[in-house]
């Protein structure tokens, strides 16, 4: 199935999430936390995102993040991709970590942005990682902490605290007690937050993508947002040379690995040629979104061992081009 477009704009509010595999955990202790730590850190410093707050639940995590001019991609291959390597290396895991591509909600600011903050930090609470607000303070993977102003907590080094508070008041002391006051309202329930665009304009909107992302925000935004992206989605659609792509990923595949066009369209098992075959599979269907009938049609298969080939090539691609879409590699 096609993949939706990633809505993406210099500037917005994007509330970001992933879930592994098989609701496995993502985190099995304290070290695998820090390790995603330490990377979303780099990841955010390379990117020039901007964290409000965060979460790391036992097989997802959130994170509250403003975007800059460079693509979510500068952030979030290294993170999933990066921390999906080591997971794998450290515990002696294969195949892929996360279920599917991240998921990333385009939220508008002030009011919609106070309740996503409180979404976020209350999931620990909600999921009796901690039993009290109070607990909640304390607790070492979540941005409520240092919100809260507790000197200790992890994001001290990440989180924009000041830009995050200002949605809920002029001054800091105005704004925490607010913001708690906001917290106290929603515990025992989830948070509703309202302004989605509904399945008939989605569809509509939609045509060939056959789904949508999501948009938190009034109607207004909603639609504004919307409008945005429309032309520019059937245009992207439009666009694609999928022969002149499929060749060009051959032609670097096949430098990379030492093998030949026709090689690389053989079967291979354990070989150089195996791992050539499922980085050009892995590289193409995630990497540059090339559906899995096309790839199968220009090496003479069918999408089920594609299918197979592109989870086996996430640690090999990782390995081999460091996460990156080898069209952005210099010969």
């Amino acid at each position: 199935m096609p993949r939706m477009i990633r809505l993406e704009s210099p500037g917005s509010l994007v509330h970001i999430m992933a879930h592994s595999v098989e609701e496995k955990p993502l985190f099995v202790d304290d070290q695998d936390k820090l390790e995603f730590i330490s990377r979303f850190e780099k990841g955010l410093t390379k990117s020039g995102f901007l964290c409000y707050t965060w979460a790391l639940m036992g097989n997802h995590y959130h994170l509250f993040l403003r975007t800059s001019e460079k693509p979510m991609s500068k952030l979030m291959r290294g993170l999933n991709g990066g921390y999906a390597s080591y997971y794998n290396k450290r515990h002696g895991k294969h195949g892929p970590l996360f279920r599917g591509r991240f998921k990333a909600t385009l939220c508008q600011d002030q009011h919609y942005a106070a309740e996503l903050v409180r979404y976020i930090n209350l999931n620990p609470l909600r999921a009796g990682m901690v039993n009290s607000l109070e607990q909640l303070k304390n607790y070492t993977w979540c941005g409520h902490g240092f919100l809260m102003g507790n000197s200790n907590a992890l994001g001290k080094t990440f989180q924009k605290r000041a830009e995050c508070l200002r949605r809920f008041g002029e001054n800091e002391e105005e704004a925490l007690k607010s913001y708690i006051d906001f917290l106290i309202q929603s515990c025992g329930g989830k948070p509703e937050i309202a302004g989605q665009l509904s399945k008939v304009e989605a569809t509509e909107i939609s045509g060939s993508c056959k789904g949508w992302p999501t948009v938190i925000g009034d109607p207004e935004f909603v639609t504004n947002i919307m409008n945005e992206y429309k032309n520019v989605i059937h245009r992207n659609h439009r666009k694609v040379d999928y022969p002149h792509v499929l060749e060009t990923a051959a032609q670097k595949v096949c430098l990379e690995y030492n093998i030949t066009l026709k090689e690389l369209k053989k079967r291979g098992r354990n070989n150089t040629r195996a791992f050539a075959r499922a980085a050009f599979c892995y590289q193409l269907h995630i990497q540059e979104f090339i559906p899995l009938s096309v790839i199968a049609n220009f090496l003479g298969t069918t999408i089920s061992p594609i299918a197979i080939l592109v989870q086996k090539g996430a640690d090999i691609c990782e390995s081999t081009f460091s996460g990156k879409s080898i069209f952005s590699r210099k010969e």
